[in-house]
């Protein structure tokens, strides 16, 4: 038995021995993010670092209901479907046969093996019913290599998924930073309006007693209607984003055309994390859902090419049939003899005009473009953690010099206010003032949202939490 053993392994599941061996690609990989020092910490809920309840459950919500999300999981039960398709096609397949006449011998006599046999010359039930059992030798791999093919597509399912609920959520954040951003430019829009429609009246009262000549009328009311168009604009920019925010996150076509998307906290208020990744670089081939999947269909397709080699060799298959027949003049049930066979059939390719070999080479193409997708993933990947640092800088230093001109402005509006009062500043100098500094606020809702962005990416670029052993435990098939 012991000796049978290996054998008995080798026919009931074969192996993907003509499959080459795997070798992940190798790829230089920085050493450090430049500058930057990497802080560890567990960004699988990054989101929540924002500090704001209403983005935390519009996450919530198009995790639930988002149709990117819907569609990657359909795509992960088509890759298991596959699989389990794939799988059963290594085992034994048992199936019923069976059938059924109803006739007459001529003259009663049936002739066979040089014998005659004597039936009654009466009408009789002929049939048959047994099992059937059909299996095809795995010796050279080949349902194998497909097996171990479509459970790498499995695998990268899940991790196509995972990229798509990080692609989804950090979509989520973007839209709705840009969303506050926009309402809060909505607003300082419309107090810009009232502040240079006040000023126009008042230059226009200087006008007509003298005070003031025409150019300087034309330029304040060149101002203010330079600031009306912009409101239109701005306000269509944010039904834009709210709309989109709401297909996102997957509302009804009822909810999308009556409801609005709720609001937290303003722009302002929201906590900006530390700019700094979560990883080392040497680690980012393993937190990127996008990698972890490209190397999944490399993997598929170096099984394929196993699957392709096979065909150079026999293809044998056995099939047994076991059962009862009869010729029974009453009852069909009421067998009358039992049979068996045991039948083995090889078919082994002589002459195909390249067919095998043209098959061979394509799936080697095949591998040989899944190596190019997985090293542009790579490079892609690292691109977009040196842009979303870059960007993190730039944002951070555009927001302190907004900051910076914002208290400036506002200092000098409550000091021409101050001036004023005491008689040695007019009303068109405080309004004067008072646009200034509604304008660098406007700038410092645009350095703050820029500034958020760029930390949405960051977490997206990183991975957002992603592990690949998590993801393979999960993918299970």
């Amino acid at each position: 038995m012991r000796q049978w053993l290996p054998l008995a392994l080798l026919l009931v599941g074969g192996c993907s021995w003509l499959a080459p061996d795997y070798k992940r690609p190798a790829v230089a990989l920085p050493a450090t993010w430049g500058e930057t020092t990497s802080v560890a910490r567990d960004d699988r809920t990054w989101w929540l670092s924002y500090g704001d309840p209403v983005l935390n459950q519009l996450i919530q919500s198009a995790l639930d209901d988002s149709d990117d999300i819907a569609l990657a999981g359909n795509r992960l039960m088509q890759a298991r479907a596959q699989y389990g398709y794939a799988f059963a096609n290594q085992l034994p397949m048992l199936s019923i046969a069976g059938a059924d006449a109803y006739g007459q011998f001529a003259n009663g006599r049936v002739s066979a093996l040089n014998q005659s046999l004597h039936f009654p010359n009466k009408m009789s039930n002929l049939g048959f019913v047994g099992g059937m059992l059909t299996y095809e030798l795995d010796l050279w791999g080949k349902n194998a290599s497909l097996s171990n093919a479509a459970k790498a597509g499995v695998h990268a399912g899940v991790y196509a998924m995972d990229a798509a609920r990080l692609s989804v959520v950090a979509g989520v954040a973007k839209l709705y930073f840009s969303l506050r951003a926009l309402d809060e430019n909505v607003a300082l829009l419309k107090e810009t309006i009232q502040t240079q429609d006040d000023l126009l009246a008042l230059v226009q009262r200087q006008y007509d007693v003298g005070a003031t000549d025409a150019l300087t009328l034309e330029g304040v009311r060149e101002r203010r209607d330079a600031v009306h168009e912009l409101l239109p604009d701005m306000e269509d920019q944010r039904d834009r984003a709210e709309s989109a925010l709401a297909v996102l996150i997957g509302q009804s076509p009822q909810d999308i055309v009556q409801s609005e998307v709720p609001r937290g906290r303003d722009i302002g208020e929201m906590n900006v994390p530390e700019p700094a990744p979560s990883l080392l670089p040497s680690e980012l081939l393993e937190r990127r859902p996008d990698i972890a999947m490209h190397e999944q269909m490399l993997i598929a397709s170096n099984f394929n090419i196993g699957f392709a080699r096979a065909a150079y060799f026999p293809s044998i298959s056995l099939a047994s049939l076991a059962g009862v027949n009869n010729v029974d003049i009453d009852n069909l049930y009421r067998a009358t003899g039992r049979a068996w066979t045991l039948g083995a059939a090889m078919a082994a390719p002589v002459l195909d005009f390249g067919r095998t070999e043209s098959g061979v080479r394509l799936a080697k193409a095949g591998k040989n473009e899944q190596v190019i997708l997985y090293q542009q993933s790579i490079r892609s990947a690292f691109k977009e953690v040196r842009d979303a640092l870059l960007a993190q800088k730039t944002a951070s230093g555009r927001e302190e010099d907004a900051i910076g001109r914002e208290t400036a402005d506002q200092k000098r509006l409550h000091l021409t206010t101050l001036r004023m009062d005491q008689g040695y500043a007019s009303q068109v100098d405080v309004l004067t003032a008072q646009a200034v500094f509604q304008q660098s606020r406007l700038a410092h809702v645009s350095a703050r949202l820029q500034r958020l962005d760029a930390s949405v990416d960051l977490y997206k670029a990183t991975g957002g939490g992603f592990h690949t052993p998590m993801a393979k435990t999960a993918a299970s098939p």
